[in-house]
């Protein structure tokens, strides 16, 4: 009976938490089973830094808190090794020089509409997969592209809602897979471009961006190309003292089309009114890449030996600067954004980089970033909430991105009651002002636990547990061994009273 009333003592203690004075979130009480408490911080967006502190007679710290991450998972069997060159070989067991000099015909370029993925060998051949809710790539076919091979500098392929596009320095074709069989017509009306490079089509329209000659814009009518308008460095810097440019790269943010600029910075084209946005523009020179998601921009500045990254919040016709970091060892060549991270594809070290922390309040843990090798990223494409598509040089792969929110937990071990504080500095809460991008707030959450009975830590929890179950045992064992032991004894003396009334008959 003792064993069993302290079996149930122990399911039986709770450590019941409520606010002591707390403006946000309003009022909750909490309630945790046994000896520990959690809770998470969503509705606080990014904690940028905490501080614990306890009132009372705690002797050592009850609470642990962990800060928001980013966590990107390869589903099992999803890498499809397109390149037909290592198809047998454990891509993860080679080193980064034996894939750049094993895959000549590596994958270059890659376009999606709805879930049908295409990817562009340097050969021509056209890789097609489909990837429904299932674990894996279905409908994979390969077709080949007829294109002049010795006149395809710069290749790239590109998608509008209905077709794809391939497009090189001189040719432009149109295709459709249909069927699992490959439809491609000659756009004629195609003229050689020179130098750099990049395309993209919106609602009918190509615009095609060169480093020297500014940006073309052209309507696409049955297969041709109709010139509409042509943007030169008068067009794109009007009234500003510039006299020469070079665009290396573009993003698209809303209605926004943001050119950068190598020479001078950033300007901006917007794509409802077709003009350039002559107000805007952010003086940046030496930068490469361009990244822009809901205002939220990231320049890329590449040097020989390091990257320089600058992070930012576009507000009306410029930009605040957040913070600069300095990448060494890793020259950045891509920038995928989700929405608290951004993904440095820097091959073959990637960094997983948490966005909207300001140095000065930021704890210094976050800003290192957190690295992880995935051998030669081409680029990622984000199907959905939490679904990427990982294009490598050689194939592809399916990854689950998992936002993990910060969270606390704590544990108490004695029969008492103390008060736990919770200083925060976050990137939201109801006091903030919308209006205004660097109120980070600083929050202070009380908390009062009390503690009922003397509680155990989970190891000492289950060892007690154990030790009962073992005591529980080795009673019921003894009850068996008893019982056994009178039956025998029992069985015993009825063979012998059964032996004594037999001699008795036989002296009778």
């Amino acid at each position: 009976m003792f064993i069993f009333v302290q079996f149930l003592l122990v399911f039986s203690q709770e450590i019941t938490w409520t606010n002591y004075s707390f403006a946000f979130p309003q009022f909750i009480p909490l309630i945790a089973n046994k000896t520990v408490f959690s809770r998470t911080f969503e509705e606080f967006g990014q904690i940028l830094n905490i501080s614990i502190e306890y009132n009372g007679d705690i002797i050592e710290p009850i609470c642990n808190f962990d800060y928001q991450s980013m966590l990107f998972q390869r589903q099992p069997q999803t890498l499809i090794a397109l390149v037909t060159d290592l198809q047998q070989i454990d891509i993860d067991s080679l080193k980064t020089e034996e894939i750049q000099q094993g895959f000549s015909n590596e994958l270059i370029s890659y376009a999606i509409i709805d879930r049908d993925l295409i990817l562009l060998e340097k050969n021509g051949t056209i890789h097609h997969l489909f990837y429904s809710d299932g674990p894996k790539f279905t409908n994979y076919t390969t077709h080949q592209l007829s294109i002049i091979l010795d006149k395809n500098e710069n290749s790239q392929i590109l998608s509008d809602n209905q077709s794809y596009y391939y497009v090189d320095s001189e040719q432009f074709i149109k295709f459709n897979i249909n069927n699992g069989s490959l439809e491609q017509i000659n756009i004629h009306s195609w003229n050689k471009v020179n130098g750099h490079f990049k395309i993209f089509i919106k609602q009918e329209y190509v615009y095609l961006i060169n480093s020297i000659n500014g940006m073309s814009i052209y309507k696409m009518q049955n297969n041709i190309l109709l010139p509409f308008n042509q943007f030169m460095i008068n067009d794109i810097y009007k009234n500003k003292n510039i006299t020469h440019f070079n665009l290396v790269d573009y993003s698209i943010d809303n209605e926004f089309l943001y050119l950068l600029d190598y020479e001078n910075g950033v300007s901006r084209f917007n794509l409802t009114s077709m003009h350039m946005d002559n107000n805007f523009f952010i003086y940046q020179k030496g930068c490469n890449v361009i990244s822009i998601q809901n205002n939220q921009i990231i320049l890329i500045q590449q040097n020989q030996i390091l990257s320089e990254i600058y992070e930012g919040r576009i507000v009306n016709d410029s930009w605040f600067m957040i913070r600069k970091k300095t990448v060494t060892k890793q020259i950045i060549r891509n920038v995928q954004q989700f929405d608290n991270y951004a993904l440095l594809i820097s091959n073959p070290t990637n960094n997983i980089y948490q966005k909207n922390l300001i140095e000065n309040f930021t704890d210094l843990s976050l800003n290192s970033g957190n690295n992880f090798y995935q051998m030669e990223f081409l680029g990622v494409i984000q199907m959905d909430s939490d679904l990427i598509i990982g294009i490598y040089k050689y194939g592809v792969a399916i990854y689950i991105a998992q936002e993990s929110s910060a969270q606390i937990s704590c544990q108490a071990r004695l029969s008492q009651q103390n008060r736990v504080t919770i200083r925060l500095n976050s990137t939201n809460c109801l006091n903030k002002n919308q209006e205004d991008d660097f109120n980070y707030c600083q929050c202070r959450l009380d908390y009062v636990f009390d503690v009922h009975g003397v509680l155990m830590s989970p190891y000492q929890e289950d060892l007690y547990i154990y030790l009962c179950v073992v005591a529980f045992s080795i009673v019921v064992a003894l009850f068996v061994a008893i019982f056994f032991i009178i039956r025998r004894y029992q069985l015993k003396k009825e063979k012998i009273d059964h032996l004594r009334k037999s001699r008795r008959t036989l002296s009778y």
